[in-house]
């Protein structure tokens, strides 16, 4: 099962970002191998045990937590599928990448720290960007936020840059405008946002530079 928020009939297409949603599998509905070219991708793991495999290469477990970015301005394949029986859910954002016939695939790694916030304000984990262990190619930012009580925080996003705050679980609003699990807003033309949240909301927040078509 796969829920859309780009590209749908409604939003065909935003650039730059191509892809941006979540896929639940089990082992009777696999996800199959599937191809990028100047593309990259995010893949974390929401739920579940999951295998990833890219190209050639054996395959890694992810469990809940772990992120993949991939680079891809040639032509790669890669697979997630579960790892340990049951089903797996992943969170998934693609976006353009320049063309590079050169260059060369990448692959990098990152995994959300465990235990519990010090306080009630709300937990911020950087996936893609300053102050993570992955950084893009194409300048994207991504930051998960997690709701351990009602609260609000204020995040950054850029007047040159377009975002989108998609809602994994629970409820929460964006500048005022709800949203739920399965939900997005989409953002451009501000300096920054409000996220407000109930308790147990969470949601990924990605910004990427205007795309200059």
């Amino acid at each position: 099962m796969t829920r859309l928020v780009i590209p749908t009939a409604a939003r065909p297409a935003w650039p730059p970002f191509v892809r941006v949603g979540e896929t639940v599998v089990t082992r009777s509905r696999l996800f199959p191998v599937h191809y990028h070219e100047r593309q990259e991708v995010l893949t974390y793991v929401t739920e579940g045990f999951a295998s990833y495999e890219l190209e050639s290469g054996g395959p890694e477990e992810l469990h809940a937590g772990s992120a993949r970015l991939l680079y891809a301005p040639v032509r790669a394949s890669h697979r997630i599928s579960p790892a340990r029986g049951g089903a797996i859910r992943w969170f998934s954002l693609v976006v353009d990448a320049p063309s590079a016939p050169s260059g060369e695939v990448r692959l990098q790694r990152g995994d959300r720290p465990s235990g519990p916030p010090f306080d009630g304000s709300p937990r911020i984990w950087t996936l893609v960007g300053t102050g993570g262990s992955m950084r893009s190619r194409t300048e994207m930012e991504c930051r998960e936020i997690t709701f351990p009580e009602l609260g609000t925080t204020f995040q950054r996003v850029g007047h040159d840059r377009r975002g989108i705050v998609y809602a994994l679980a629970g409820r929460g609003a964006v500048d005022g405008v709800d949203i739920a699990s399965g939900e997005a807003a989409l953002i451009e033309g501000v300096a920054g946002i409000a996220i407000q949240g109930s308790i147990g909301f969470r949601s990924v927040v990605a910004t990427m530079p205007l795309s200059d078509s």
